[in-house]
């Protein structure tokens, strides 16, 4: 049976430190527009999918080649472009724009290097020349550039909001989709996830914009929303309820929302105050999360680099349900 906790997890988990320093932020940097031309939003057309164009969950995305040749097939890198908008539109309902542009770069010796998005419009990913099928069939990349087309463009001190959430749901979307594994996902968090608590001299999230606050602070803080939205609803709502309750206001890639109109319907879609609340407590001062208590309430565990759960612990069912619920 799953066994249920009453415990508040903000009040255990999270303390509102008090700054020690300032710290002067480090802006991340900016990249270079992506390019491709603007694409008229309305309905999708109804002409058939051909090369170069594939229409996915009530969206058309039209791909583009640049640099070097890749070194598999345009079938191959067009069924990873599939397979990528699929994962996406079976998480939210459907895809999150009508249409997007995608450059596939060939640059470098590596495989799948680095992704970036603008405007919910465009996107770019380079892929160097040792990019084999495998490659593509376990990509997370495309991914989550696509996320970030399901969040508004807030003001650049809230970057890790965006950053943090295409991180943070990248793995959720493919481990719901069979694409990888509920402990591939926790060995990936619980070895990455404690580079976005705050150190010594750090602020809040709005405030210090160094890599591991703004990506995995960014990370942490959905993946807190998410834990304390199951647990108070018994697995009723969680961040997708917050996601679709944004977009459903028009709040994707396109939009130019203020956070603090992010923080109002995402508490609208889900009933309750927990963005509001964790935000204040996250954003606006540096609270820490203690991930090491986190993950026992999990039920979640590093044994010699393996990742073990524990079913009977309190969030087991919590744990479980991020994943696959």
């Amino acid at each position: 049976m799953r066994r249920r906790t009453g415990l508040l997890l903000t009040a255990v988990l999270l303390t509102a430190c008090r700054p020690t320093a300032s710290a002067t932020p480090t802006a991340p940097p900016t990249p270079p527009p992506d390019q491709g031309e603007a694409q008229a939003s309305g309905a999708v057309s109804p002409e058939p999918d051909q090369p170069g164009r594939i229409s996915v969950g009530g969206a058309v995305i039209r791909l583009e080649y640049e640099g070097s040749d890749l070194p598999v097939p345009p079938e191959v890198s067009e069924a990873w472009v599939r397979r990528s908008a699929t994962m996406v539109s079976d998480y939210l309902g459907e895809f999150p724009v009508p249409s997007l542009e995608l450059t596939l770069s060939g640059r470098g010796w590596g495989d799948v290097g680095f992704g970036m998005h603008q405007d919910g419009r465009w996107i770019t990913v380079y892929c160097g020349r040792s990019t084999e099928e495998d490659d593509l069939v376990n990509d997370w990349v495309m991914v989550h550039e696509m996320l970030h087309a399901a969040f508004p463009d807030l003001a650049r001190r809230h970057r890790w909001m965006q950053e943090g959430l295409s991180t943070y749901l990248e793995p959720i979307v493919r481990a719901r989709a069979g694409n990888t594994t509920e402990q591939s996902v926790w060995r990936r968090w619980t070895r990455s996830m404690h580079h976005g608590r705050p150190r010594a001299g750090d602020e809040g999230l709005d405030i210090t914009h160094t890599w591991g606050r703004t990506y995995w602070g960014g990370a942490l803080f959905w993946l807190m929303v998410d834990v304390e939205l199951r647990t108070q609803t018994d697995n009723q709502k969680s961040i997708r309820d917050v996601v679709r309750g944004i977009l459903a206001e028009g709040g994707n890639g396109r939009a130019n929302w203020s956070t603090q109109r992010v923080i109002e319907v995402a508490d609208a879609a889900t009933g309750t105050a927990v963005t509001s609340r964790l935000y204040a407590r996250m954003a606006e001062a540096p609270g820490d999360v203690e991930l090491d208590a986190l993950y026992e309430q999990l039920g979640v565990a590093r044994v010699d680099g393996e990742v073990i759960f524990d079913d009977d612990a309190p969030l087991a069912h919590v744990r479980w349900a991020i994943t696959s619920k």
